[in-house]
């Protein structure tokens, strides 16, 4: 998501595009914190490739709470990774156990 952020938008291969879609295609839309996740953590990504504080970056924007932030972040991360070792998972052949 870093390197995808730091890119240049007009000459972003697929590699580079699929990780700016993994909030939409991941994250738990039903959740009504869904768009506050994914636009923090694409924040959090854009500060990174930057190389900017995202703690100043939370503070300027007035967002609420740091501890909070930081916690709405690590969830939407570790939802993304969920649903990425399951597309992985879904996408391995099955093997007979027997």
């Amino acid at each position: 998501m870093k390197r995808a952020m730091h890119t240049d938008p007009r000459v972003r291969g697929p590699a580079e595009i699929r990780p700016i879609e993994w909030p939409n295609d991941y994250l738990d839309i039903t959740d009504p914190l869904w768009a506050r996740k994914r636009d923090i953590l694409l924040a959090w990504a854009r500060c990174r490739a930057a190389k900017e504080s995202f703690q100043e970056f939370i503070r300027c924007r007035g967002w609420g709470s740091a501890a909070t932030i930081y916690r709405l972040r690590d969830e939407a991360a570790e939802q993304i990774a969920a649903g990425i070792n399951a597309a992985i998972l879904r996408s391995m052949p099955k093997t007979n156990s027997a």
